[in-house]
């Protein structure tokens, strides 16, 4: 059995452990969010239709050059 060896391999393992820790500790101080929109936001945005507005969206019934009112 190579000394050595088995001690390189044990402090790889010990970094590799120490690592995850400082990950999770990371995690745990930040609040437990997750990178992108806010939840709450989806519900009030103008664009996904709730109370019957359904955004800038022009009309399919309009021909080509013409405007809605």
């Amino acid at each position: 059995m190579d000394l050595e060896r088995v001690l390189a391999e044990l402090r790889k393992e010990r970094d590799a452990i120490e690592s995850a820790i400082f990950s999770l500790e990371r995690l745990g101080r930040s609040g437990n969010t997750s990178p992108g929109r806010h939840p709450g936001l989806a519900a009030k945005s103008p664009t996904n239709g709730v109370n019957g507005n359904h955004g800038n969206h022009r009309s399919a019934s309009l021909a080509p050059g013409e405007e809605s009112s």
